[in-house]
């Protein structure tokens, strides 16, 4: 396709003066052309700047199609890229094979873009999952769950599932894995699991590893679809007893209607200790909540210094991350982490005395409105 062609129906004066510098300092004339300087330029630059080009200039989406099967791994993701929505659906039969490519970027564009379709593509799916063998099996089934969650796994799937997470749960007793923490959670002094799903209302506990716990926490936390106004509040990641302390992520309560100091204030008055941290992996967020026996004696939120409440002998040598005054400038800021780490236990690793294992358990808006959609790892 000519890229003359290309350029002419463009609508963004901006994009179509830099897709038009690039093509012509590197003297590409065709799409062809361009797919090939991809495949064998040394230039990392030339390279990215390339891909980018890839996709300003929005070709046909025929030619996209026909680069899915391309040799080159690099081709295949930037093609796959190109497809989401009504468009992707329209060529799912084309993206299948990709989620089960041999490369990660690859298969990970093709995931985004089933999750984009819609549950019109589970027939698709589930046929796959029937009659396919080997990885686009199993790619079959990630599909199923990016695009619709757990929910939709027919009943044999949910049996190899299950099966496969109480295997991985065993193996995990000897890992230590890093959690990424961008989010709430609440430390509650009990070592009764079960004592926890029932104060806060959690129905229909599943086991989980380490690894899947944590990610439903950060999908459904990071989800802002309006169109699943629930995800954040379906479903919630709770911990097996550690050194004391039973680890709830996520909004244990309808809806997340109940400010943090409230839920603090009400599951201290039963456990006689619950704390909240939160952490950001992005803009420097930070807050914590201690409560003990039903009262609030410490609240910080680095965003709302001025509802502050109380403070902590351990916050004595450390800046709070909102103070800039020059008297602290010396001082190390300190995090939920930090405090954390000496009042209850720091999830960043799962170091200490685990006792039992980790469940997903829903909330009143995850039994009405089902299980968050989206694909979680089961390990690393």
């Amino acid at each position: 396709m000519e890229i003359r062609a290309l350029l002419d129906r463009m609508d963004d004066d901006r994009w179509r003066t830099e897709a038009g510098d690039f093509t012509r300092e590197h003297g590409i004339t065709t799409f062809g052309r361009l797919v090939e300087l991809l495949t064998t330029a040394q230039d990392g630059d030339v390279v990215r700047q390339g891909y980018r080009v890839f996709s300003l200039l929005a070709a046909d989406d025929e030619l996209y199609a026909g680069l899915l099967g391309h040799p080159h791994h690099g081709i295949r993701r930037a093609a796959a890229s190109m497809f989401r929505g009504e468009k992707a659906l329209r060529y799912s039969r084309e993206l299948l094979p990709l989620l089960a490519d041999e490369d990660h970027h690859a298969q990970r564009e093709a995931l985004w873009a089933f999750g984009t379709m819609g549950p019109e593509v589970l027939p698709l799916l589930q046929e796959t999952r029937r009659t396919a063998k080997g990885a686009l099996r199993r790619g079959a089934l990630v599909g199923i769950a990016e695009v619709a969650g757990p929910d939709a796994f027919l009943p044999r799937d949910r049996r190899v599932v299950d099966r496969f997470v109480r295997y991985k749960i065993e193996d995990e007793v000897y890992d230590v894995d890093e959690m990424h923490l961008c989010g709430g959670w609440y430390a509650i002094r009990t070592d009764d699991q079960a004592a926890v799903l029932g104060v806060c209302g959690l129905h229909d506990p599943v086991p989980v590893t380490r690894v899947l716990g944590a990610d439903a926490w950060n999908n459904d936390h990071h989800a802002w679809s309006k169109d699943d106004e629930h995800v954040r509040c379906a479903r919630v990641y709770v911990t097996g007893a550690w050194d004391g302390w039973t680890l709830v992520f996520g909004e244990p309560f309808e809806h997340g209607t109940r400010s943090v100091q409230e839920i603090c204030a009400v599951l201290s008055a039963v456990f006689g200790e619950t704390h909240y941290y939160g952490m950001s992996c992005g803009d420097g967020w930070t807050a914590w909540c201690i409560a003990k026996d039903g009262e609030i004696v410490r609240y910080y939120d680095a965003f709302e210094e001025d509802e502050q409440i109380g403070e902590l002998e351990v916050e004595n040598g450390w800046c709070l991350p909102h103070d800039l005054s020059e008297e602290n400038e010396d001082l190390d800021d300190i995090y939920a982490t930090d405090v954390a780490g000496e009042l209850s236990v720091d999830p960043t690793y799962f170091e200490g005395d685990v006792e039992g294992h980790g469940v997903l358990a829903l909330t009143r808006c995850g039994r009405d409105h089902g299980s968050p959609k989206g694909f979680l790892r089961i390990s690393n």
